[in-house]
């Protein structure tokens, strides 16, 4: 678990299940920019929550639950996802639509990406959007990822952006006034 000033980022608990499948699986606007599947909210809510417990017991990190510090609500989620296939690492989030428009996902997904590199020590990470996703790729643009290529994972058609180790230590994103 860690905060950042409007944010607290921790492992999902058994109580989030019912808020996270209502706020990002039953929302159509959300799930319009993640991959499909043919499972009700709380299954794909259940099976995700499954999902990232087991990636932090298999990598030592995974995503976390994003909980608004103002008012202890769980917004969705952000945190970095190890993609076997293409043995890359990702950051991923994806937040209710009340809490889109703030800067929040963006102040998650920059908190990951440092977490990443500062704690973890990852070499590289990247991210995936869909195209018309632009609020998504303007997130990854925020945390000094830039676009690199057009890739295809999940059934999708997806943008790929990349950061580097090396260029985050040169970035505004390692300097104490950023922290």
């Amino acid at each position: 678990m860690f905060e950042t000033p409007r944010l607290i980022l921790r492992e999902f608990v058994p109580d989030d299940l019912e808020k996270y499948a209502a706020r990002i699986f039953a929302d159509a606007e959300v799930m319009r920019y993640l991959p499909q599947r043919a499972e009700l909210p709380r299954a794909r809510a259940e099976r995700t929550i499954n999902f990232f417990s087991d990636h932090h017991a298999e990598y030592g990190f995974g995503p976390w639950a994003v909980v608004e510090k103002a008012s202890g609500e769980l917004m969705g989620h952000c945190g970095l996802n190890h993609i076997a296939e293409i043995d890359e690492t990702e950051v991923l989030y994806a937040l209710g639509k009340a809490f889109w428009g703030k800067g929040y996902a963006t102040e998650a997904a920059r908190a990951s990406v440092d977490f990443g590199f500062r704690e973890i020590k990852l070499e590289r990470i990247i991210a995936l959007a869909m195209h018309d996703n632009i609020a998504s790729c303007r997130v990854m643009e925020h945390c000094g990822l830039r676009y690199e290529k057009e890739t295809h994972h999940f059934g999708l058609d997806l943008v790929y952006y990349a950061l580097n180790r090396t260029d985050w230590i040169l970035s505004a994103h390692n300097t104490p006034q950023a922290n």
